[in-house]
């Protein structure tokens, strides 16, 4: 698949409009041209791997998610579009291994995460100890409430101001598809 891949990319090609004049074309050298209809589908393929490897590091107990309660599925992660949300038991251990899982991912397909963009969240922990695990990873500490997607986490949800800006949002959409 990777050759597949680097086969419909390295194919491409461009040019530069000069003057309303086009420049000779010459081969892209990196990544997917802007717009290009391929692109959802290489990140998709992509995404679809990182899950396989998630869903194996739990069933071989690398990495251990958290169990939703009254009978929910266990969770490791949630993919969505360009995102990417890591859930799981707050220890050392995981924290470590979920660093060696994006690892190989990287080596694996040569995409790495922007830990300078990603950021680690330790519910009911300490602030030093989530700064603490943060560096493990290269990324910066947090703490809850926190928006996710535009709905917020962690917020409690029966307070009023917490519940407006998501009730907002819905009422906009509904006001559209009349």
């Amino acid at each position: 698949m990777r050759m597949w891949l680097r086969g419909c990319l390295g194919s491409a090609r461009s040019s530069v409009l000069v003057n309303e004049s086009p420049t000779e074309e010459f081969p892209l050298s990196k990544g997917v041209r802007h717009g290009d209809p391929l692109s959802p589908f290489f990140f998709i393929a992509a995404m679809e791997g990182l899950s396989f490897a998630m869903r194996s590091a739990c069933e071989l107990g690398i990495f251990q998610g958290v169990k939703i309660p009254n009978g929910g599925p266990m969770i490791s992660h949630l993919l969505y579009a360009d995102d990417a949300l890591f859930i799981g038991e707050w220890s050392r251990k995981n924290i470590n291994n979920l660093a060696r899982i994006l690892h190989c991912f990287h080596v694996a397909l040569g995409l790495k995460v922007n830990f300078n963009k990603s950021k680690v969240f330790g519910v009911g922990s300490e602030m030093q100890e989530v700064s603490n695990r943060a560096s493990t990873l290269g990324c910066e500490p947090s703490a809850l409430p926190f928006t996710y997607l535009g709905v917020p986490v962690g917020a409690n949800m029966n307070l009023k101001k917490n519940c407006e800006p998501i009730i907002e949002r819905f009422q906009a959409k509904l006001s559209k598809w009349k």
